[in-house]
């Protein structure tokens, strides 16, 4: 199934829910001072519906489609770079009130704009 079925098939059968993945960076070491500088955090807010996951992505990555699922993920934000760490990167968020962790991230940016992505999370 194709991205843009993926999503009228979210949009028309499940409502997305809002879901906000959050990044920790830590402070980056000075070898003068022998301290870290503050850490930051960083959060993309989006929509999401969970969806199946591909087995085949699953097992070239190691990962479980039992227990890991797939989301559909349409950030809130235009422009966000695939890719990079303007969009979404491991880190984490929660789902189903669970904490979970980004395993994988597929995003879909025909202009290398984020316009939805598959995430993979893992409690």
């Amino acid at each position: 199934m194709n991205v843009a079925a993926l999503m009228q098939r979210a949009r028309s059968h499940q409502a997305m829910v809002a879901v906000v993945f959050t990044r920790e960076k830590p402070g980056t070491f000075d070898p003068l001072t022998e301290t870290h500088s503050t850490p930051t955090s960083s959060s993309i807010a989006c929509k999401a519906v969970q969806i199946d996951g591909d087995p085949d992505r699953y097992e070239a990555l190691g990962l479980s489609l039992i227990t890991m699922p797939t989301l559909l993920v349409i950030p809130n934000a235009v422009g966000l770079a695939a890719n990079t760490d303007a969009f979404v990167r491991p880190g984490d968020t929660v789902w189903n009130n669970v904490t979970m962790t980004v395993k994988d991230v597929d995003p879909v940016a025909p202009s290398g704009s984020v316009v939805s992505a598959r995430i993979v999370v893992s409690a």
